[in-house]
């Protein structure tokens, strides 16, 4: 008789729910069911392997995760076996179901996007593990040989993966451990071009916007300072001086005031009466009338 182990395996490469579920609902305990003679890969490492999305889902959903993220004596997650083969709609469930397994490296230093880079048929999970908002994937990352996602890219001729790459920020001249460029890695003479062509574009918009930005402080100063008149010394020699135009009226007034018209005999100083006190000048007192 096939023992519970061997027959949870043989279900889930035939990509039988049913059985795989019934195994389990009979087995819980061999829910992991981790395969000795093939580097420990569990039941979810096979099931990503073969890219059998629902599968992948039913173990998860049966706890399979749950204490923690399977690896294999590789060190590889689940989610990395589906980025090395090639199953996207594997990698993506994985990546929601287990964001933390994302910048998770295997025992060559790979992670995830390593991994999708090296193989052109997960190119959509490049994007996805590069932009996850809580655990995203160093678009500069580096193996055991200094190589980053760059290098995988171009050693795979995944052009695709090269322009998100550098789209994210991804260093063109960084060097490995035997002092090479991703450059050096290109497959054809077609990708070298095209590597250099991206890098020059990338460099332009690069130019172009830090070009922009400069125009757009120098117009903000511009309009920030638009109602402010510079004040000279010349000009405030010349707003000192009376104006060409100003009236003769003004011009008399400005020299002719009222208080220098009084002279000495204005309403505060007394006029020398001869009717008052003897003709002495002091104040008369104010007439009552009676």
């Amino acid at each position: 008789m096939i023992d519970a182990s061997s027959r949870l395996r043989r279900a889930i490469l035939l990509s039988d729910a049913l059985l795989v579920k019934r195994i389990i609902r009979s087995n819980p305990g061999i829910l992991q069911n981790p395969d000795f003679k093939d580097k420990s890969n569990t039941s979810l490492h096979l099931a990503s392997q073969a890219g059998f999305e629902e599968i992948v889902e039913l173990l998860v959903d049966a706890g399979h995760e749950d204490a923690e993220i399977s690896r294999n004596t590789d060190w590889d997650t689940p989610l990395m076996v589906a980025a090395r083969h090639g199953n996207v709609d594997v990698g993506i469930l994985l990546a929601a179901r287990f964001p933390r397994s994302i910048p998770v490296t295997n025992k060559s230093g790979l992670d995830a996007l390593a991994l999708a880079c090296l193989n052109p048929a997960s190119t959509p999970l490049v994007s996805l593990l590069l932009s996850h908002p809580e655990y995203p994937a160093p678009a500069d990352g580096r193996d055991n040989h200094g190589d980053t996602p760059l290098h995988h890219a171009s050693a795979s001729g995944s052009l695709k993966a090269l322009r998100i790459l550098l789209s994210a920020g991804a260093d063109p001249t960084a060097k490995n451990a035997y002092d090479w460029t991703p450059l050096a890695y290109s497959q054809t003479v077609a990708a070298e071009v095209y590597f250099k062509n991206l890098v020059a574009e990338l460099e332009r918009r690069k130019n172009e916007g830090i070009r922009g930005e400069k125009e757009r402080r120098e117009e903000a100063i511009k309009r920030k300072y638009a109602g402010v008149r510079l004040v000279t010394e010349d000009s405030e020699t010349t707003s000192s001086r009376p104006s060409d135009d100003m009236s003769r009226s003004e011009s008399s007034n400005s020299i002719f005031s009222p208080i220098d018209q009084r002279g000495v005999f204005t309403p505060t100083v007394g006029k020398s009466n001869p009717w008052v006190n003897g003709g002495f000048e002091t104040r008369a007192r104010a007439w009552s009338g009676e």
